[in-house]
């Protein structure tokens, strides 16, 4: 009787640490706690089943706050070289101070490099910077 009585106790403190940590009230905590005194056999997994589920699915509900990274579309930003706004890598302009962002060759239409003299698709010589 004293053994049992003991592992009751023991396990109602890790019951009642666990809840409070979950976000459990008090009356919660206390209630899963003390139930698993006499009966730990059957309370332990109870609440493993029931008691930890339930609470964590209401915080995901609950809270506002929380973003699911999965289902956000992420834009990759790149510094402007004139302004240091940060703007889409995909941008041809930069929407702040009209700096070019991606040259084009006025002959094929491809994108080229800034530092580029020549365009690497069609010979073209490239007048501008």
């Amino acid at each position: 009787m004293g053994i049992s009585m003991l592992i009751g106790l023991i396990v109602a403190y890790f019951i009642y640490n666990d809840a409070k940590k979950l976000g459990k009230s008090f009356s919660s905590s206390l209630l899963w706690a003390v139930a698993s005194i006499p009966m730990p056999i059957i309370i332990v997994p109870l609440y493993l089943l029931l008691g930890r589920k339930s609470n964590i699915d209401r915080r995901r509900n609950a809270d506002p706050d929380v973003i699911d990274i999965e289902a956000t579309v992420v834009e990759e930003t790149t510094p402007c070289p004139m302004c240091g706004s940060k703007v889409q890598e995909s941008f041809l302009v930069c929407p702040y101070c009209k700096h070019t962002l991606q040259l084009k060759c006025q002959s094929c239409g491809n994108n080229i490099e800034r530092e580029a003299k020549v365009c690497p698709y069609c010979q073209a010589q490239i007048d501008y910077k």
